[in-house]
């Protein structure tokens, strides 16, 4: 899984879990990603690949609940 990085086309890209409410938030969502990592449609949840410099303007739409960094879960060891 990538956090953070550059992307194929040299942007600073984040990896991020997008909640939106109706079809604008998804259109802006789809709109400033790079690309999708996953489709959570029961949920209203993408995760994206968005230029880092894009996500307090995706932060501000209205129908955005939240956008935060996508990260990694794991067991820990005993």
């Amino acid at each position: 899984m990538t956090e953070s990085g550059t992307g194929e086309s040299g942007q600073d890209v984040v990896e991020v879990n997008v909640g939106f409410d109706g079809s604008s938030g998804r259109k802006a969502t789809m709109d400033v990603s790079v690309s999708v990592v996953r489709e959570l449609d029961s949920l209203d949840v993408l995760t994206v690949l968005i230029p880092r410099e894009k996500r307090t303007e995706l932060e501000n739409h209205p129908e955005i609940r939240y956008v935060e960094t996508n990260g990694q879960a794991g067991a820990f060891d005993d």
